[in-house]
C-alpha cells in the first residue's frame, strides 16, 4: 500500500505585535545563493573563447605569411616592364650589319720584289771558271697583290759571264719561278745576283 505524501502544513507568518514599531529587521528575508553551476559554465566559455582568439590570431598570421610570400614569388617571377624596355631599346639602337668592305690593292712596282739567288749545286773547271745551277727566291714587300690580277715580272741576273734575263708570275700571294737555272761563272768566287726589271699586268 502507498503511504499518502506528507506535506507540511505552512507555517504562519508572524505578524507583529499591535503597538510595536517596524523596524524592518524583525522579519527575516531568505537570500536566494547562486548555484555554483553558472560560475563552471562561464569559467568555460572563457576558456574556449581565450582558446579560439588565440587560433584565430595563429591563423591570421600565417595566411598573411603565406600571402606575402606568394606576392614575393609573384613579383620575382613576373617579368618587369622597364627590363622589357631597355632590351627593346638596345635591340633597336644596335647598327644594322653591314657588309665587309673590299679589300683595295696597289699596282706593284719594281721596288716591291726582292730577289735572292740560291746556289743549288756547283761545279768548277780550274782556270775554266765554274757552271752553277740555282734558283730565284722572290719576296713581295707590298701590301698584297690582287687575287684576281697576273703579273709578269722581269728580272736580271747578275754575276755571270754572260747577262741573264728571264720572267716569272706573280699573283695575289704567289709566284711562280723556275725550280732550275744555270749560269757561268769566271771564279769560284764569284757571287750572283739578281734584280727586278719591269713590272707588267697580263
Amino acid at each position: 500500500m502507498t503511504q499518502p505524501e506528507f506535506q507540511p502544513e505552512p507555517q504562519a507568518e508572524p505578524q507583529p505585535q499591535p503597538g510595536t514599531p517596524d523596524t524592518g529587521n524583525t522579519v527575516p528575508v531568505a537570500r536566494k545563493r547562486k548555484p555554483l553551476i553558472g560560475w563552471i559554465v562561464g569559467g568555460m566559455v572563457l576558456v574556449l573563447l581565450l582558446c579560439f582568439g588565440g587560433c584565430g590570431a595563429l591563423l591570421a598570421t600565417t595566411n598573411s605569411g603565406d600571402k606575402s610570400d606568394q606576392g614575393k614569388a609573384a613579383a620575382s617571377t613576373a617579368p618587369t616592364s622597364p627590363s622589357t624596355t631597355s632590351a627593346a631599346t638596345t635591340a633597336a639602337a644596335a647598327p644594322a650589319t653591314t657588309e665587309p668592305p673590299v679589300p683595295t690593292y696597289e699596282t706593284p712596282t719594281k721596288n716591291d720584289f726582292k730577289l735572292k739567288v740560291k746556289t743549288l749545286s756547283k761545279q768548277c773547271f780550274g782556270s775554266a771558271g765554274c757552271n752553277i745551277t740555282y734558283r730565284i727566291n722572290v719576296t713581295y714587300t707590298g701590301t698584297g697583290l690582287d687575287p684576281s690580277k697576273t703579273y709578269e715580272v722581269t728580272y736580271q741576273v747578275k754575276g755571270a759571264e754572260d747577262p741573264i734575263i728571264n720572267t716569272f708570275e706573280a699573283t695575289g700571294d704567289s709566284a711562280s719561278v723556275q725550280q732550275e737555272e744555270m749560269a757561268s761563272i769566271k771564279r769560284s768566287g764569284d757571287k750572283l745576283t739578281a734584280v727586278v726589271t719591269d713590272v707588267t699586268e697580263f
